[in-house]
């Protein structure tokens, strides 16, 4: 008879938050669609920027740490920028980081650099994004 392995806490909290980040990222991805154009970093001013949209035309969110009930980065503020379904958020002096897998696709660079860990879960875990992606998709 094979023993069955018991899995500690831990183990299942990431696994679920793991779970919750794909689906959430899925579901961010399916619901506004794909656009723009990848960033091959040869000279190219960067991603495809789309026209008619609020931060086509230079806007944006100012957003800190106080709008948001959990705030996921390390930097106290920045810009939220919806651009045809690619979230984008750029604190002060950094460059554009993807916060969607739709503005991860138009080339913008990943958001881990500033992407807090979560204390209370640990493993490595990042703070829940969802509330800043909803914010920036409501932008769109």
């Amino acid at each position: 008879m094979t023993e069955r392995r018991q899995y500690s806490r831990g183990e299942w909290i990431s696994a679920g938050v793991f779970l919750l980040v794909i689906l959430v990222a899925f579901a961010s991805c399916s619901s506004v669609g794909s656009g723009g154009s990848t960033n091959t970093n040869d000279g190219d001013p960067g991603p495809a920027r789309a026209t008619g949209s609020r931060a086509a035309d230079g806007g944006g969110l100012p957003v800190t740490a106080a709008r948001f009930s959990e705030w996921p980065f390390t930097v106290g503020a920045g810009l939220l920028k919806c651009e045809a379904g690619a979230v984008t958020f750029e604190p002060a002096g950094g460059p554009r980081y993807a916060v969607n897998g739709t503005a991860k696709g138009a080339g913008y660079p990943d958001i881990s650099p500033i992407w807090a860990e979560d204390k209370d879960l640990g493993y490595g875990l990042k703070v829940d994004i969802s509330e800043v992606l909803n914010k920036g998709l409501s932008l769109c």
